[in-house]
């Protein structure tokens, strides 16, 4: 026979379960959203370097042109590189990009660390 109270002990037990999931997956989404805009930014400032190269100060402008992009992201944690290397006789932008990201959920961070320390590299050919 059950007692009145059992349901509600283990609702409130399945209840803090199955939250802990569904916030922890809202998280690592978040986290999969972040490196996205990350990867995107550091593309788009390879993009932007490998037009303007040959320019006075291409390299803080393709590291803005990555930024402006970054919708979404604490703009403090993001850090973008960008840089010219020759391989052979063509010349090649190379931009890397990091990101520390914060989770909300003490599940995620418990497990991954925290912060998660997001890290993105691109090349692309100037010219």
């Amino acid at each position: 026979m059950r007692r009145p109270a059992q349901a509600l002990v283990e609702f409130a037990l399945a209840i803090s379960v199955f939250m802990l999931l569904v916030l922890g997956t809202f998280d690592l989404a978040r986290a999969y959203m972040a490196y996205t805009v990350v990867a995107n930014a550091a593309r788009e400032a390879s993009r932007y370097g490998a037009v303007h190269v040959g320019e006075t100060g291409w390299a803080a402008a393709a590291v803005q042109a990555g930024t402006n992009l970054a919708v979404g992201l604490d703009p403090t944690a993001l850090s973008l590189t960008a840089s010219s290397e020759t391989i052979g006789v063509l010349p090649y932008i190379t931009v890397s990009g990091t990101y520390r990201f914060h989770s909300l959920t003490p599940l995620v961070g418990g497990l991954l660390g925290d912060p998660i320390n997001i890290r993105v590299d691109t090349s692309t050919l100037a010219g």
